[in-house]
């Protein structure tokens, strides 16, 4: 992941899967104490967890969608 002072932009809503841009939410696990986000479609799965903050998930989440993108350019 990035620095820690990174830029994450509007960090409240509009964040899409990598996978299937199916809208991902970003959530607490009451398990780990840690967040996660997880793809909305049933059928894709696409998860990312132990994140300390919200604000740590979303821009994780957009570095994964960057990556995933450039995996066939």
């Amino acid at each position: 992941m990035g620095h820690p002072n990174e830029y994450a932009g509007d960090t409240r809503w509009g964040w899409n899967c990598p996978r299937c841009e199916t809208e991902a939410t970003v959530s607490r696990d009451p398990d780990s104490e840690t967040f996660r986000w997880e793809c909305s479609n049933e059928r894709c799965g696409s998860v990312g967890f132990g994140f300390t903050s919200r604000r740590r998930a979303r821009i994780a989440l957009r570095e994964f969608r960057e990556a995933y993108q450039n995996v066939y350019r």
